[in-house]
């Protein structure tokens, strides 16, 4: 198999591996009231920029890796002190984004 097409295959398994995990992070925060209206509308915008990551398939620019993971980070640091068990599965999106390089 060709260095190519095995990241190729690395970055199918790490999409698939991401999707799981941004699944798991909505249904926890589906299934919590408290986490209030500002951090639910972060959550949506990273799930969509994420999103927007993942159809590039390998082209991610810089600046677009960047707004992700300054975005995760922001929303990592509002959810560890209000919502501790929603933090370990943020850190879980975090390192299904490192498995696929952003």
């Amino acid at each position: 198999m060709s260095r190519c097409a095995r990241w190729g295959r690395l970055f199918v398994m790490g999409q698939h591996e991401l999707t799981q995990k941004l699944a798991q992070l909505h249904t926890e925060i589906s299934q919590t009231d408290e986490v209030d209206p500002e951090n639910l509308e972060l959550l949506r915008k990273l799930t969509a920029d994420i999103g927007r990551l993942l159809e590039k398939q390998g082209e991610v620019g810089k600046d677009d890796a960047e707004n992700v993971t300054g975005g995760l980070k922001d929303l990592l640091l509002k959810f560890e002190a209000d919502h501790p068990e929603l933090s370990i599965s943020l850190g879980k999106v975090a390192d299904a984004l490192a498995s696929i390089g952003i």
